[in-house]
């Protein structure tokens, strides 16, 4: 079974890596005010994330995300929450080097529940051909109707991205309350405009599993 898995994985990285540069996404999109991001979560789930982008001091962005699933029949089946309500406030500096600082707010208004994060990431240049990227972030989920809180989940990814192709080999990681910091999910990305495909190895130590995800954005 985990070679099965590890075959799969490695024949989808090398096809990513197989299919050569891409064209860049015009730098203006970056600065569009409307984003319109729908992606595919589940076998038969779907989401779309609606927002508005504020250019202000802090990047500043809000708006509301919508999910749907069904059963293998065809049958429509309820999400725990259909409608969310997110914002977030994010700055960047640097260039060459760049760190960038994120805080989140995500809230669900039918079940009470609400998640804070704090995140920050810092890019570099390995090469002329390769970037790496480090991501650290803490999130809080609780519920106002409960009044309760669960334990923070701290999470820290790490990536190396060919930005001629395009292409990113991803490490992701959890930190316990315990104190132990397992590897979570090992994988590939690839970008063709706004349109990003993945392939990764949940739980490889434990129990691995293969997942593919596809999301597309778009600002304009």
């Amino acid at each position: 079974m985990k070679r099965r898995i590890a075959t799969r994985l490695a024949a989808v990285g090398i096809a990513f890596v197989c299919v050569g540069p891409s064209p860049r996404t015009a730098s203006a999109a970056d600065d569009a005010p409307l984003i319109w991001a729908p992606a595919k979560t589940g076998i038969n789930a779907y989401r779309l994330r609606l927002g508005v982008r504020f250019p202000w001091r802090w990047d500043t962005t809000a708006g509301a995300e919508f999910s749907m699933g069904a059963a293998q029949s065809g049958k429509i089946t309820p999400p725990a929450a259909p409608v969310r309500l997110w914002g977030a406030l994010s700055r960047r500096t640097g260039r060459a080097a760049t760190r960038s600082s994120q805080l989140s707010l995500d809230f669900n208004a039918l079940s009470g529940a609400g998640n804070v994060g704090a995140a920050t990431a810092r890019t570099w240049m390995v090469t002329p051909t390769v970037d790496a990227e480090v991501h650290r972030s803490i999130a809080l989920q609780c519920n106002t109707y409960e009044n309760s809180c669960a334990k923070p989940r701290l999470t820290q990814t790490a990536k190396l991205a060919s930005p001629a192709t395009r292409t990113s080999v991803v490490a992701q990681g959890e930190l316990s309350t315990d104190g132990v910091n397992s590897v979570s999910r090992i994988g590939f990305e690839q970008k063709f405009g706004n349109l990003q495909l993945g392939a990764a190895v949940v739980d490889p130590l434990l129990a691995p599993r293969s997942v593919f995800d596809i999301r597309y954005s778009l600002r304009w």
